[in-house]
């Protein structure tokens, strides 16, 4: 049996506490939260996938204990899963339990001040526009107000704990990607291929996965690509993006190969992105903003030697990016995004261009550390070379 890290459940009810010095200072009575990573992360409950026919909702007081609602469905999972003693169940489908959250309000002495809700930056609902119209005529003169940098100035700093479900999650990848590598050969499809590395993921002990992967002519743009069936022939690259989950936590990082020896041309290549993604990781330290780290690797790419085909970080925005319970989370690494990096952030690195011969983006996942910062993403950056015969 594979052992795998957690996080342990005193750490549910200190976020709460962190979160209720940035309610008030914000002039917040409480936080009402819908299914979602933010219910994951202040409930205990296990990642909840979306589902508007039976969502949930925690309301998180200022004071007093917090509650958990859900539909009558998942009530034994939420008092097994979560350390909210106080569950409460509603029958309806389709429908949020506003009469419930009202009661409820009212019993913590909150009702008709402002809430916080996950109304703004990167934040979604998961309840329709009108069923939030509805909770909100339902819930006046109670005002439901945005919360969401509160979230994610708590979320930006993971815990050693958190750290240790990511850092997990990277060495399943790691051992995937020099698994699926060495099983590939000339003749194999893409969807082959995919579906191994599939395998190894779950093999090794990961969760929720998401895998892309590219390869041969006229197809290195297509970063996002779903696999295919064409059989790989010898000088194709093949190019994954993968990650995994440990306790809801999610690696994210990229590798290459090519069928037969690469080309003097891909070898060149990957060592060049290499090289900038390599010395931008050194400049990763505490302090830093995000901005400053997206310029370098803007310049460094418009001074490549060779031609693209198109630059992947110019398409996506940014060269990189925040992970923990979603895969892609502020801050970005982008020009436009000055947060100065701390200790404890996880963060990816990943300039990026494709060429006529391949796709070239050796993504990195990064630990800001006190003193800098500690490399997770430890699986070899060389192109590996795939067996013809």
């Amino acid at each position: 049996m594979i052992e795998l890290p957690r996080i342990p459940r005193e750490e549910y009810p200190q976020r709460l506490e962190r979160l209720r010095v940035l309610m008030k200072a914000g002039g917040l009575e409480g936080t009402l939260l819908t299914t979602g990573m933010n219910l994951a992360y202040f409930s205990g409950y296990p990642s909840p996938v979306r589902n508007v026919a039976r969502p949930f909702f925690v309301l998180l007081p200022l004071s007093g204990d917090p509650v958990f609602f859900t539909q009558y469905g998942h009530k034994e999972e939420a008092e097994r899963y979560s350390w909210i003693k106080d569950v409460r169940y509603y029958t309806e489908l389709s429908h949020a339990p506003i009469s419930m959250i009202r009661d409820a309000l009212r019993e913590r002495e909150i009702f008709g001040t402002s809430i916080g809700m996950e109304l703004g930056f990167e934040q979604t609902l998961d309840i329709s526009h009108l069923e939030f119209c509805r909770l909100r005529d339902g819930l006046d003169p109670t005002r439901l107000v945005d919360a969401s940098t509160m979230f994610w100035e708590l979320r930006k700093i993971k815990s050693e704990a958190e750290i240790g479900c990511i850092r997990k999650a990277c060495q399943i990848t790691n051992a995937a990607y020099e698994a699926t590598f060495s099983s590939a050969s000339v003749g194999r499809s893409e969807l082959q291929i995919f579906r191994t590395m599939q395998g190894n993921l779950h093999r090794g002990g990961g969760g929720a996965m998401f895998l892309s992967i590219t390869s041969g002519k006229d197809n290195y743009d297509l970063v996002t690509k779903q696999p295919d069936d064409r059989p790989l022939q010898p000088g194709d690259m093949v190019w994954m993006d993968a990650g995994c989950t440990v306790c809801g936590y999610w690696s994210d990082f990229s590798r290459g190969a090519v069928v037969g020896r690469p080309s003097a041309e891909q070898a060149h290549a990957q060592e060049a992105i290499h090289q900038i993604t390599w010395e931008a990781v050194q400049m990763v330290r505490p302090g830093v903003p995000a901005s400053t780290l997206a310029r370098f690797c803007y310049s460094r790419l418009d001074q490549l030697p060779f031609p693209i085909t198109s630059s992947i970080a110019r398409r996506a925005e940014r060269v990189g990016h925040s992970v923990g319970l979603v895969t892609t989370e502020p801050p970005h690494i982008a020009e436009y995004d000055d947060t100065p990096l701390e200790p404890g952030m996880i963060i990816t690195l990943e300039p990026g261009v494709a060429t006529e011969y391949g796709t070239f983006n050796i993504e990195e996942n990064l630990l800001v550390t006190p003193e800098g910062n500690e490399v997770l993403s430890q699986v070899s950056r060389a192109l590996h070379q795939l067996p013809i015969g």
